[in-house]
């Protein structure tokens, strides 16, 4: 039995650093309490929030009880710097925000003249303390060096708890790249009865409980799992929410082109047939993201970004069908 299926993915992504339109669903906040050494508040203190990979930054300003809240921010690599008269200027890096986390930094200011510099270059132990969700975040460098069959990244939602498949042990979508992801049980719920979200949007489609898009491995930033008491932003689900980020571009160039082959060149013949089947798959495509520019008119760094990433996939094969017949005696 011969079967030949073709696939292709596109995806041409645009961020700007300057606006806040997309959907804060797969967005993180930073927030905290801006204090002095003997834990008094300081209000009106200034934060900068500063993307190591892009160079935006976005501007939080502590109140009257010392709280600071940042605007939604996109899952990446930041740096943080305090300034406010009569103190040091203090400035931490190794901030790493995921995907829909609240993570809490408590900032102390030390007395002194704000041109000295206080510096904390320690990766920041980032908690949750806002939100009863529970979720696991399957970072880019599993999404991205991980052993997939097919590539297809959402396979690595079963390394979240409580994640079930009713599409078999891989849950690979080798041949289905829609229905058989999608089928999953989240923390005991239903099958097919979970949110799928990309970039914050709706990505069911939910007449036959199919993904609308499933990104390809080089166009999934990170994605997140979650379950347990979700806020009231998250609907349509009886059982999690899988929060997907796709890339965007960033100040510097990076790109890259691929195939992944499969072959009956390579397999062993079946011990029952006379033959090795064909069976071929063929992979390829290529990615590419930096600054979106016009020489001579408009330079994108630290403002606006483009990815774009496009991907096929041919799928060939035939299936060998072990049976049996009655012999002589039976019939």
């Amino acid at each position: 039995m011969s079967k030949v299926i073709r696939g292709l993915y596109l995806s041409v992504l645009i961020l700007s650093g300057a606006t806040g339109a997309f959907s804060q669903q797969g967005r993180g906040v930073i927030f905290g309490t801006v204090s002095d050494p003997s834990g008094a508040k300081i209000a009106g203190a200034t934060v900068k929030v500063t993307n190591v990979d892009t160079g935006v930054t976005l501007t939080a300003v502590s109140n009257e009880t010392g709280d600071y809240t940042t605007p939604g921010i996109v899952p990446g690599n930041y740096g943080l710097v305090v300034d406010q008269p009569g103190f040091k200027t203090l400035e931490r890096k190794g901030i790493v925000v995921q995907v829909d986390q609240r993570a809490e930094i408590n900032l102390e200011l030390t007395v002194g003249s704000p041109q000295e510099k206080v510096q904390v270059t320690a990766d920041a132990p980032l908690v949750d303390t806002a939100s009863g969700t529970i979720g696991d975040v399957i970072e880019n460098k599993r999404v991205s060096e991980l052993p997939l069959n097919g590539r297809n990244a959402l396979a690595l939602m079963f390394l979240a708890p409580n994640v079930k498949s009713g599409a078999g042990a891989t849950n690979s979508g080798f041949a289905d790249r829609g229905i058989a992801l999608s089928e999953v049980s989240i923390n005991g719920g239903p099958l097919s009865v979970n949110n799928f979200l990309l970039d914050g949007g709706n990505n069911n489609q939910a007449f036959v409980q199919d993904l609308n898009v499933n990104p390809t491995v080089d166009a999934i930033q990170e994605f997140k799992v979650q379950s347990g008491v979700m806020p009231a932003e998250f609907g349509f689900t009886l059982g999690g929410v899988v929060n997907i980020v796709s890339k965007s571009g960033t100040n510097d160039f990076h790109g890259t082109a691929y195939e992944f082959v499969r072959n009956n060149d390579f397999d062993a013949r079946n011990a029952f047939a006379t033959s090795v089947t064909p069976y071929h798959y063929n992979q390829y495509g290529g990615a590419i993201g930096g600054p979106l520019g016009i020489p001579k008119i408009y330079n994108g760094k630290n403002r606006t970004f483009f990815f774009f990433n496009i991907e096929q996939w041919q799928y060939r094969y035939v299936n060998s069908l072990i049976s049996t017949v009655p012999i002589a005696a039976q019939r």
